[in-house]
């Protein structure tokens, strides 16, 4: 360090976050760049919006929301808890968030359960109900009931699915296509089918 020029020593001693290595480069301790030794280099990092971004995000607290907000599974994201939401990890975000309609009506919601002593659950949560839960619970038909009482009061014959494919295969629809014609059709395509063959040969 003594080695080093005056001005440049005075600048690390205002910046705390670049320390010198072994390899006589400054390393910064917010992203672990290396840069060379040289002050127009540092000075030109400093006045970058990705130093002031870094410098922000490390003084910035996260600690001061951390009951709803913590770390999540995703790089570089955190999660709240009330709403189910990843954030990017970055302090105007967090901020945005936390001040968000969204945020304020689930801590309302939390701190409403947390005096009646009832478990807290998220509104996505409440809102994903299983389609038999629901219409156990609140004796409600579901929706195939409905569809078999509506057919049954429409006084309009419907055929029953009871059979399934086996009733489908025992039609033979010969009412619809007479055994003359179907014998017709097939021997007129035999006839077709040896006609281009000889005519291939030739």
């Amino acid at each position: 360090m003594e080695d080093l020029p005056e001005d440049l020593r005075s600048f690390l001693q205002k910046h705390p976050c670049f320390q010198l290595t072994d390899s006589k480069k400054i390393r910064c301790s917010l992203n672990a760049h290396e840069f060379p030794c040289s002050l127009a280099e540092l000075q030109r990092f400093t006045a970058g919006s990705k130093y002031k971004n870094l410098r922000a995000q490390a003084e910035f607290d996260y600690s001061q929301y951390e009951p709803h907000i913590v770390s999540s599974t995703k790089q570089d994201h955190l999660f709240c808890k009330l709403t189910l939401r990843h954030i990017n990890r970055v302090p105007q975000h967090v901020v945005r968030h936390v001040s968000g309609r969204r945020y304020r009506r689930a801590l309302e919601q939390y701190e409403e359960c947390v005096r009646q002593g009832v478990e807290f659950v998220p509104v996505q949560l409440k809102q994903k109900k299983r389609p038999k839960e629901a219409a156990g619970s609140e004796g409600r038909a579901t929706g195939s009931e409905r569809r078999a009482s509506r057919k049954q009061d429409s006084g309009v014959w419907t055929p029953s699915t009871s059979g399934g494919e086996d009733s489908d295969s025992s039609d033979s629809m010969s009412d619809l296509y007479p055994r003359q014609f179907i014998r017709v059709n097939f021997l007129t395509f035999i006839h077709r089918l040896k006609l281009n063959k000889y005519d291939n040969i030739c």
